[in-house]
């Protein structure tokens, strides 16, 4: 405690005294590699905040000198606030994201070694999926063998483990050669397209540093200090980007739990932080194991469960207030209906005792699990509410506003100019999306570019060509002010100008007033931004389902 006080007034800090033993060590540890288990509860949020701004108060590191790695676009700003709060002062030029939105970063301003340009568009799900059903169309691939999401879930898996098309050929016996045909097509287009998915994020990133070792030392120059959250959850192309980012510094401090690693069916390798004192020499491994937000007999009771797990490096956790609580009730349900029978009843005795319906909660796995709870809760008379739904960005006609401002953006954006040319109706039937098509492929341009290569022959004629001339007049209009109107302007006057707006205002459907009203926060959402393509970017990332 004395160490601690002394270091408190030569720093100026007093946030240190608040810290328990095993916080005040993670946090001032600063040489060479560390691992903090951090358990449930512990105070992992205070010790990674209070961590960089140690770095930064005592002079060990400009902000640009950390990067911070966390796994939710919430915890990199909370993470920002916290420290520009503890240091009462700005934290500009701090690099601290989620492993996508970093390599975005780093991406832009190297696009071109990977043959791209640095304007390129992040696609999400959808769109991957859109962009795989057309090759497989053209490839002539049966779509009862396999269907475009299911390939997009296999080369999603492929990319988390960094793997490109020809080292699936490698290291992926199993595959079939038309998966992998599939992977190299998509591949080839994504790059005419100057589009990337969000598996691209990381598997270009590490093909940038490990083709262009003078951009890998770049980074291994500016980052003296490397922090990174939830490590448990990290899969291969993550463990991948961060050993050839630590190559630069011993100073790497990943905070996990591997009492926490859930999302293996999403790629993550628990045995990263099982194997990191192997993978980095002299690591020193602390524990965080007060707990301050359960009680004895909930983490009695976890920590019963966690001890059969066989791949952990263990910890027991305490609570911090010494308090015991009430017991656990475990209860064995037959069924699914049983179970709502159960939990209905437990509602009803819990309100007979006073208790409100809003300091209730009934917490399920998965959306469909809800069914049977509604059904119970309608039975017995009990009003509920289901917390979910579409996201914001999720809902058709915010992605159908999406698509007109990334094609405003990006011209070779094909999968935007595919949604939003016949949107409003425009003439533009399958007959004409299907020559398109055609000659996009024959070309090799996107699919923009081949509609108006188009223009100058009889193939399109009539309304359609005259509906598409002026389509991109706007557009080229639409392009022009970029620079010179603010982005939320712009974007409504694509709206207005596209007949968008005035598409859902002739709407007599009970739900149109419902999606103006979401197109008026769609442009409050966007003046928040300083150009369009930032607003993309954030909106891509806000998409990253890991986000």
């Amino acid at each position: 405690m004395l160490a601690r006080t002394m270091e408190n007034k030569s720093t100026g800090m007093g946030l240190l005294d608040e810290l328990n033993t095993a916080q005040y060590q993670a946090v001032t540890h600063t040489e060479g590699p560390l691992l903090v288990l951090a358990g449930a509860g512990t105070g992992k949020t205070r010790v990674l905040t209070t961590r960089l701004a140690h770095l930064l108060n005592t002079g060990l590191a400009q902000p640009w000198q950390v990067l911070a790695v966390t796994f939710t676009n919430k915890a990199a700003s909370e993470m920002r606030e916290r420290v520009q709060k503890i240091l009462n002062a700005s934290v500009d030029g701090m690099w601290i994201g989620t492993f996508h939105a970093l390599c975005v970063k780093i991406l832009r301003r190297h696009a071109d070694l990977l043959g791209y340009q640095s304007s390129f568009t992040i696609i999400d799900t959808d769109d991957q999926q859109r962009l795989l059903k057309q090759l497989m169309i053209a490839e002539g691939i049966d779509p009862t063998r396999v269907t475009p999401k299911l390939a997009s879930i296999i080369i999603s898996k492929w990319k988390d483990k960094a793997l490109s098309p020809d080292q699936v050929k490698i290291r992926d016996r199993r595959a079939e050669p038309v998966l992998i045909h599939l992977y190299e097509q998509y591949q080839e287009r994504m790059k005419i397209l100057n589009v990337m998915d969000f598996g691209d994020l990381l598997m270009l990133c590490i093909k940038l540093f490990q083709e262009n070792p003078e951009v890998l030392a770049l980074y291994h120059g500016q980052f003296r200090y490397i922090m990174v959250d939830e490590y448990q959850d990290t899969n291969v192309a993550q463990y991948l980007w961060l050993r050839l980012l630590a190559q630069g510094t011993s100073n790497i401090c990943c905070v996990g739990d591997d009492d926490q690693s859930i999302y293996g069916w999403r790629g993550a390798e628990v045995g990263n932080i099982l194997r990191f004192e192997k993978d980095f020499e002299g690591a020193l491994v602390i524990r965080l194991e007060e707990n301050y937000r359960s009680t004895n007999h909930i983490l009695g009771a976890a920590g019963s469960l966690i001890a059969y797990n066989q791949d952990r490096l263990g910890k027991t956790l305490r609570s911090a207030g010494g308090e015991n609580g009430e017991k656990v009730v475990i209860k064995s349900c037959w069924n699914c209906d049983e179970e709502a029978r159960f939990v209905g009843d437990e509602v009803e005795q819990a309100q007979r005792k006073g208790t409100p319906l809003s300091q209730m909660a009934v917490l399920v796995r998965a959306g469909f699990q809800t069914r049977q709870f509604e059904e119970r809760f309608m039975t017995i008379g009990v009003p509920y509410r289901v917390i979910g739904g579409l996201r914001f960005y999720e809902r058709a006609e915010i992605r159908d506003a999406l698509a007109y401002i990334r094609l405003t953006v990006q011209p070779s954006d094909s999968l935007a100019f595919e949604r939003i040319v016949n949107l409003p109706k425009r003439g533009i039937g399958q007959a004409a999306m299907n020559l398109f098509h055609q000659t996009a492929r024959e070309e090799g341009v996107p699919l923009a570019k081949a509609a108006k290569m188009l223009l100058d022959t009889s193939l399109i004629k009539g309304q359609a060509k005259s509906s598409l001339m002026e389509f991109f007049k706007n557009l080229e209009r639409w392009r022009d002010n970029l620079e010179t109107m603010s982005p939320s302007e712009l974007v409504g006057l694509i709206l207005d100008e596209s007949g968008y707006t005035h598409m859902w205002r002739q709407d007599s459907g009970t739900d149109a007033p419902a999606r103006l009203e979401n197109l008026k926060e769609l442009l409050r959402a966007i003046d928040e931004f300083e150009s369009l393509q930032g607003f993309l970017e954030h909106v891509s990332l806000v998409l990253d389902t890991t986000n």
